[in-house]
């Protein structure tokens, strides 16, 4: 026996479409993953590099306080200069000395954490390779969120998880048409008794079947309105997704464009600070200014190079986040 559907109504051809969305949906769902995944490694890398940055201006202020420390050291012990000025040196010595052991602690913590991005398990620090910090200026804020509006996975997603829904929508509408189907059936007998005046032989029938929904108790009603309610529902997820993207990409717009601009100042910070450095350990061994000028002068220098290295990394930070925002990997 063998049945086949000849038409109904376009039932069959929607749920086929509904199902093809879903695959559809899927497969953005796992680019959206594989995004995620990507932008977390790049985040997690730059912070690495900025915590090994961070070490380096650490052990580089140490190396440069002991040098001034001996220097003041000879000085004191010829009597020329006094042991308050001797003390304050030991006290930013062991401020730096401070500051390295916290910064090599946080690289140990960030190398773990870029492991954990990464899903492996090895060493817990290794070599990386050494990026440019330099961070273009991005392009207008307005083709950022229209090429974010085209190819972020999250809404390719949505979108087809709405066609999805209008096909359901769709495909449960046409249950109130008739199905038409062609049934047939064939055989053959044998008797195994000897009876002579049996007829013995094979047989087969062909014929046509319409079943038209009359009365479903409501069945087919209830499942038009449910798959309106889902279409409905993912219309608006779909619109609270795209206003979630273009608030993600303003900020990350906007966090970029301010890096930048922190950035030259930064740099010009770093200048300055180490201009007056020079000035006031010329103006101390000349006996013009004490200890604390210069003492200070360590202080912003260490600070300003400190700034300037997060501020640089955050914005290559930053940098992957707009390009994660706009659907790029």
């Amino acid at each position: 026996a063998a049945s086949q559907t000849v038409y109904d109504f376009g039932q069959t051809e929607s749920r086929v479409d509904a199902q093809r969305s879903d695959k559809t949906r899927v497969e953005k769902d796992a680019v959206t993953r594989r995004a995620e995944v990507v932008l977390g490694v790049e985040r997690t890398y730059f912070t690495v590099l900025k915590r090994k940055r961070l070490v380096e201006i650490a052990e580089q202020t140490v190396r440069e306080r002991e040098a001034l420390k001996r220097q003041v050291d000879v000085l004191y012990r010829n009597q020329l200069k006094s042991k308050l000025d001797l003390g304050l040196v030991h006290v930013q010595l062991s401020d730096a000395e401070f500051l390295v052991i916290r910064a090599r602690n946080d690289l140990t913590a960030a190398f773990a954490d870029l492991s954990n991005a990464m899903g492996v398990e090895g060493p817990p620090t290794y070599a990386l390779e050494e990026l440019p910090v330099t961070v273009e200026p991005p392009r207008t804020l307005n083709d950022l969120v229209g090429e974010a509006m085209d190819r972020r996975p999250e809404l390719l997603s949505l979108k087809e998880r709405i066609r999805t829904a209008e096909h359901r929508v769709k495909a449960a509408g046409n249950l109130n048409f008739p199905t038409i189907q062609v049934v047939g059936s064939a055989g053959d007998t044998e008797h195994i008794s000897n009876r002579p005046n049996l007829q013995e032989g094979g047989w087969w029938g062909v014929g046509g079947v319409v079943s038209v929904p009359i009365f479903t108790g409501f069945l087919i009603q209830n499942q038009v309105a449910e798959a309106t309610s889902q279409q409905r529902e993912a219309q608006a997820v779909y619109l609270n997704a795209a206003q979630n993207v273009r608030l993600q990409v303003r900020d990350s717009f906007l966090d970029v464009v301010t890096l930048i601009q922190q950035i030259k100042v930064a740099e010009q910070q770093v200048l300055i600070a180490r201009e007056a450095l020079s000035l006031a350990s010329q103006r101390y061994k000349l006996g013009l200014s004490s200890i604390v000028e210069v003492t200070q002068s360590e202080v912003a220098i260490t600070m300003a190079e400190t700034r300037l290295a997060e501020t640089q990394f955050d914005a290559k930070i930053a940098e992957a986040r707009l390009r994660y925002a706009v659907g790029g990997i």
